[in-house]
């Protein structure tokens, strides 16, 4: 019996190891496996999300979204026209939100199908023409669809629909979507070895289900694109370690400075934004109607240089010290896109590099009036005025300049002194003090004390700056004048259109000023940007069409005047809903502090932002949104910042808390709810995931 009772216990044993061994190495090869498979989908992803950015299929996506939430405010609008005139009437089988889904509906397909385009003598259907063409909806007015393009052609992406990829399916059901294959040709990118490669996906576009209590939000230029936007100053003041990341637009109004002072050379390039000791790179846009000021150690979060990957328009950009006493050296920055200057691009700073790869306007012409002051804040030039150790100004294409630059020399009435440079470089002004020898004999020259200088005023009666502009030229053209012409650096590989004087030709020579009537249409058609981006916030809605919004040059729309504070201090207090992402309202005197990305002790990473006093953010930032502000938006010391602004994201938090906050929106009649007005100022539907999925990515070839 003892024997039997051992052997039973011995099997127990052996099978209890048994299990333990198979339980064991099942549950590790369950683990190998299913840790397999997620890396795998990791990386098939990973390679979805990087092929897309490289084809073109994103864009195409985004061209989708864009129409789809045209569609839907289309079929909005019909559905409230059907309520309005009693059209939308319960049946025996339907209730009236029934009827109402089914008009949604049909509406929604008709705005992206019904809609012709024509093509080579044939209609297409509106979304197949955009997505085929890469075009985008810019405005929808009066039924009349204008549209863009969605990106760049020179980019050069080959998206094609292919046969019988097109369809407006019904199911059996009688359920409808719209059915899209989208195949893309392109090259890879960040290889030395370029490869051609062919990939497809499947878009499937689909009507939302209709909701009364779906929120149609307003789009105000005060959030629509701008990652910040700020009545007061942006400062970036960095440490050793600092980066700032934007992707998304920068609208900054920056406080004008009081230019009674002796420091008057600095002064007039105080407010707006200023960047010390810094990382820095943005995608998006930069507008500001003060300066863009770079004074030390400007480089990129990741590369040598700083990027500007978007258009600038500003006052001034200003690359040099703050003060007399004050020292700029080390900035490093590419601007890849246009550069657009109300007053000057000066440098005053020591081995630095700014490079333009794109054109360059000056486009201030204010050299008549009485007022010399007023003329040297309000004419456009380049000013080099650190020649010590010369920095570079590089501009790969076209250069307007439709002004000259001012000494910081005064005569006894205070006036300051009007060269005839258009590119003006310290010490080439010494010219002026050297009339001898240059003019003819018979010539009547005046000098004038422009303290500490006597200069050049007059050529037989003639004060201005084309006289000016003449003599400056002649004067260094001759081979024996007394100063030599000192280029500071500068260099404009294209076409320079300028008032006065620039640099020297291939042959040698000083180029002389002259402008055409194209230049001044070119000039005008970017002063009206200029206007429309800075002074108007992006947005003429509400500006009366025969107000000179750039010959008043003013900033019409302000944080100030676009959020009612008011009303905000009304509901700053209400428990808000932040599925979306964070609201953050504050009133007068409640200064914001975020540190390392908490404030109060909660984490801001994503959501919108809006306040009526300072804004100060320290170490570590990654936030996804807009931040607005009445007053100034700080940056201080080291971490890596990192601000996205996303359209989904800050129109989502505004829709879940439409109800409590919609009043806080200043603007005008024509960009309220269900008016068909331009698209930054339109209607536009929050989330995609009611109306679009996307299937069937494979790479071809």
């Amino acid at each position: 019996m003892q024997l039997k009772k051992k052997k039973r216990g011995s099997t127990m044993v052996m099978v209890v190891i048994t299990m333990a061994i198979i339980f064991l190495v099942g549950t590790t090869v369950l683990g190998f496996t299913s840790s397999t498979y997620k890396r795998k989908v990791n990386e098939s992803k990973r390679m979805q999300n990087l092929y897309e950015a490289d084809s073109g299929l994103d864009v195409v996506e985004n061209i989708i979204i864009k129409a789809s939430q045209e569609a839907i405010k289309y079929a909005d609008t019909k559905v409230k026209e059907g309520f309005a005139q009693n059209t939308i009437i319960a049946t025996a089988d339907k209730t009236e939100k029934e009827v109402a889904n089914e008009l949604f509906k049909s509406s929604f397909y008709s705005f992206l199908t019904d809609n012709k385009v024509v093509v080579n003598g044939t209609d297409t259907d509106l979304l197949l023409y955009l997505v085929s063409n890469l075009k985008t909806i810019d405005s929808v007015e009066d039924r009349e669809i204008k549209t863009i393009d969605a990106v760049d052609p020179s980019v050069g992406y080959i998206i094609e629909v292919p046969e019988n990829g097109y369809e407006l399916v019904t199911g059996e059901s009688g359920e409808k979507w719209i059915n899209m294959d989208v195949n893309s040709n392109f090259e890879t990118k960040g290889s030395e070895l370029k490869q051609r490669r062919t990939v497809s996906i499947n878009f499937k576009v689909k009507a939302p289900e209709y909701n009364s209590e779906i929120n149609i939000v307003d789009i105000y230029p005060v959030f629509d694109g701008k990652s910040i936007t700020a009545d007061g100053n942006m400062k970036v003041e960095g440490g050793t370690e600092s980066n700032l990341d934007i992707t998304g637009d920068v609208w900054v109004k920056g406080v004008d400075e009081n230019l009674t002072g002796e420091n008057f050379t600095f002064d007039k390039y105080k407010g707006g934004i200023y960047l010390n000791n810094t990382g820095f790179d943005i995608t998006g846009n930069i507008y500001t109607a003060n300066t863009l000021h770079l004074e030390n150690n400007i480089k990129g979060t990741a590369g040598h240089n700083s990027l500007v990957d978007g258009d600038v328009f500003a006052k001034n950009v200003y690359v040099g010290k703050g003060s007399y006493s004050g020292g700029s050296t080390n900035n490093k920055i590419d601007f890849y896109k246009d550069v657009t200057v109300n007053n000057d691009l000066a440098i005053n700073s020591t081995n630095s590099v700014i490079n333009l790869k794109n054109n360059f306007y000056g486009i201030n012409d204010k050299t008549t009036e009485v007022d010399s002051a007023g003329k040297a804040l309000n004419s456009s030039s380049i000013i080099v005025n650190e020649v010590s150790t010369p920095s570079e100004l590089n501009i790969e294409k076209d250069a307007y300049i439709m002004g000259v630059a001012y000494l910081n020399a005064t005569d006894a009435s205070g006036n300051q002194y009007q060269t005839g440079e258009s590119v003006a470089v310290k010490g080439n002004y010494l010219a002026y003090t050297d009339v001898s020898g240059i003019l003819d004999p018979n010539s009547n020259a005046t000098l004038k004390y422009y303290s500490p200088l006597q200069l050049l005023e007059s050529i037989n009666g003639v004060s201005n700056a084309d006289m000016k502009s003449n003599y400056f030229a002649n004067y260094f053209n001759n081979k024996d004048s007394k100063y030599k012409f000192n280029d500071g650096g500068v260099t404009l590989k294209g076409n320079v259109h300028s008032v006065g004087t620039s640099i020297k030709n291939s042959d040698g020579e000083i180029l002389k000023g002259g402008i055409t009537v194209e230049t001044n249409k070119v000039v005008d058609a970017e002063r009206e940007e200029y206007a429309r981006n800075v002074f108007a916030m992006g947005d003429t809605t509400g500006i009366s069409e025969s107000t000179d919004i750039y010959g008043g040059q003013t900033v019409l729309k302000t944080v100030a005047n676009q959020i009612d504070f008011e009303k905000l201090e009304g509901v700053k207090g209400e428990n808000f809903n932040t599925d979306k992402g964070l609201l953050v309202l504050k009133g007068k005197n409640e200064k914001i502090n975020i540190k390392d990305g908490r404030l109060n002790g909660v984490d801001v990473s994503k959501g919108l932002i809006i306040s009526n006093s300072d804004i100060v953010i320290e170490g570590d930032f990654n936030f996804t949104g807009t931040i607005i502000t009445s007053k100034d938006i700080t940056f201080i010391g080291d971490g890596n910042k990192v601000i996205n602004y996303s359209p989904q994201v800050v129109r989502e938090v505004i829709a879940s808390n439409y109800d409590k906050i919609k009043d806080i929106f200043n603007g005008s009649a024509s960009s309220k709810k269900g008016s068909e007005v331009k698209i930054n100022s339109s209607s536009e539907l929050l989330s995609t995931e009611g109306f679009l999925e996307k299937s069937r990515w494979k790479i071809e070839r």
